[in-house]
């Protein structure tokens, strides 16, 4: 009878022993998913800000090329700027301005559910800031991407322009190996670009 009994408590010991095992396996196992998903989730979400602003720095760069496009030798940029800078202006002729997924203007594939909108703003330091001229000829690239799951960010830029050469075109701020900086056979600013030039550009002034 007592042998009997011992083999009953061994085997209700067991049992609880195995319960309490298999319960912190559950809760070790439920901590690991949690920890994952939680992983995923993040990794998703840096993705999205990456695109947001990856697309913020699309617009600006598509803004740059505008303004290079646009400058008059005389006003400068003053027709792209408003007094105070009160409702900036969002120039549509900047490709992709303003077009958001599925428009047919937007740059970007669809699976990547991104945009962007440019605003033009003169600086602050500029004397005809208020009265909305663009006297020093610099301007201010506000870009601001959209990626998906409502992220966004946003760039500025303060860009300047040296007008010179015939023609009065601005200095553009880029290069290509083998051709004149704007690739138009002309150097109003630099020589042609080769392999061991180094140049520094600053905007506003002579390079």
């Amino acid at each position: 009878m007592f042998r009997r009994r011992l083999g009953r408590r061994q085997r209700g010991s067991a049992l609880v022993v195995c319960l309490i095992v298999l319960t912190g396996l559950i809760a070790l196992g439920g901590l690991t998913i949690l920890a994952v998903q939680g992983g995923i989730s993040a990794a998703g979400h840096a993705r999205h800000r990456s695109t947001a602003l990856y697309a913020a720095e699309s617009g600006a760069a598509a803004a740059m090329d505008y303004l290079r496009r646009n400058v008059d030798t005389t006003t400068k940029w003053s027709a792209l700027v408003e007094p105070n800078n009160v409702a900036p202006q969002m120039p549509v002729d900047i490709v992709g301005n303003g077009a958001p997924p599925g428009d047919a203007r937007n740059l970007f594939t669809a699976d990547i559910r991104a945009w962007y909108e440019v605003e033009i703003l003169n600086n602050r330091d500029d004397d005809g800031y208020a009265a909305g001229d663009d006297n020093d000829g610099r301007v201010v690239i506000r870009a601001t991407g959209h990626g998906p799951n409502g992220t966004v960010a946003q760039v500025e830029w303060q860009v300047g322009v040296q007008v010179t050469g015939a023609g009065g075109r601005p200095c553009p701020g880029y290069g290509q190996k083998g051709l004149a900086e704007d690739g138009a056979g002309r150097n109003d600013c630099l020589t042609n670009i080769v392999a061991t030039d180094v140049a520094t550009y600053s905007p506003g002034s002579t390079p």
